[in-house]
């Protein structure tokens, strides 16, 4: 089943969504999904791809230098 996430389809599965516990910590999986690199959150369990329209930061307020290179990239 396709679903819609900011404006690209995903045909493999939807991306994993937790409530916030403010303890976030993202760093990349080494993973892929839909051909981008899968980050997650340590805290949560959330997870992000580059062509989301939202950018993940840790729990010190600021964007981890390899998610602001991967939105970079794209």
């Amino acid at each position: 089943m396709a679903g819609v996430r900011g404006g690209n389809v995903r045909s493999v599965r939807p991306l994993q969504i937790s409530g916030c516990r403010s303890e976030c910590s993202w760093s990349a999986t080494g993973s892929h999904l839909d051909d981008e690199p899968l980050f997650a959150c340590a805290g949560c369990g959330s997870e992000w791809v580059p062509s989301e329209p939202w950018t993940p930061v840790d729990w010190t307020g600021t964007v981890p230098e390899t998610v602001r290179a991967a939105r970079h990239l794209r």
